[in-house]
């Protein structure tokens, strides 16, 4: 089972909480049964943003001790929107910049893999572009457009309770 997370500054509470618990049942996991037990289990992927590093980081220094004991499991991709590196073009990187970069692992993830997909955060904004990459994502891996294929796609995603929004304005 693949896990595809997306958060967005506050949000990531929540999301801890969920990375917190699947490390305790890694570490017992490992215990029982040794390093390779994880072999199987899907991946994590925590695309995170915020303004600057050095100011509104939240939990910081716990993530990489994740990455650590989930074994290779949750990957972490941060976009800092007010401090280099950026774009070519000298703009801002946000988040669905770092989820266009992984289009083709994560399409892999979400159709062949049943992958499930938590966009948390400002709705306005954040959501509505994270979730209209998303579309032409899966519309570009379904051969289509994100407005036929990927819109589709998206909807079914939804009443599957594999896209799951907790988002704000």
């Amino acid at each position: 089972m693949h896990i595809i997370h997306s958060l967005f500054f506050k949000g990531v509470a929540p999301f801890r909480g969920f990375v917190q618990e699947r490390v305790a049942l890694a570490r017992r996991t490992v215990e029982k049964n040794g390093p390779e037990a994880l072999a199987d289990w899907g991946r994590i992927w925590l695309f995170y943003g915020c303004r600057k590093s050095g100011e509104d980081f939240l939990y910081r220094e716990e993530w990489p001790e994740y990455e650590k004991d989930l074994g290779g499991k949750f990957n972490m991709h941060c976009a800092f929107s007010r401090e280099p590196p950026y774009k070519p073009d000298g703009s801002k990187i946000y988040v669905q910049d770092l989820v266009w970069k992984q289009r083709e692992a994560l399409a892999d993830a979400i159709i062949k893999g049943k992958g499930y997909i938590y966009i948390c955060g400002d709705a306005k904004n954040m959501s509505k572009s994270v979730e209209d990459t998303l579309a032409r994502i899966l519309g570009e891996a379904k051969g289509g457009s994100a407005e036929v294929e990927g819109a589709a796609e998206m909807k079914l995603l939804k009443e599957r309770s594999r896209l799951m929004l907790d988002v704000w304005s």
